[in-house]
């Protein structure tokens, strides 16, 4: 058996367990948060409390042919659902006409396109449905591409509202 003589501190002394010390660099030392502010008071909370029961109530009686509001105290009961069968009242203020508006009745039948392009189609076609259709669908592709309003109906005056051919001569000068 072989004796290690050692010096020991008091506090190693006091240890009598074996083991491995183990020493870490500062660096890698777990270090306590800082310490925190102070609060200053706390956030205050809401104190409502929905009533289910009540908003059962309420709908419970809203699907009554002839509910009662009066029992729920209320001074302004909610207007009764809308009947779309009926014609509205005769003070109901209704649109005016589209000839009043400055828009025109031909024009207006194409809603869903492009009206700008509806526009320039209908002054060049007049009503032709077929040529509309065309020359607005063309149009708003090729504006959309960033080409200039004037250039983009010439080109497709130009080539009978050929998309492509328009589209092309816009791109490269040429047919």
């Amino acid at each position: 058996m072989i004796a290690l003589a050692t010096t020991r501190t008091k506090k190693e002394k006091d240890i009598t367990a074996l083991g491995i010390k183990v020493t870490l660099k500062p660096e890698y030392r777990i270090t306590p948060p800082p310490p925190l502010l102070p609060r200053v008071g706390d956030v205050p909370r809401s104190s409502f409390q929905f009533d289910f029961g009540l908003e059962r109530k309420v709908l419970a009686e809203a699907e009554k042919e002839n509910p009662d509001w009066t029992k729920f105290g209320s001074e302004h009961p909610p207007p009764p659902p809308a009947n779309f069968s009926q014609p509205p009242p005769a003070n109901f203020p209704q649109p005016p006409p589209a000839h009043s508006m400055g828009v025109d009745p031909v024009v207006m039948k194409y809603a869903g396109l492009n009206r700008e392009a509806v526009n320039i189609a209908v002054a060049n076609y007049g009503d032709n449905p077929t040529k509309v259709h065309e020359f607005a669908n063309g149009f708003t592709a090729i504006r959309e591409m960033g080409f200039p309003t004037n250039a983009v109906a010439d080109a497709l005056f130009m080539f009978e509202n050929d998309t492509e051919k328009a589209l092309s001569h816009l791109l490269h000068g040429s047919s």
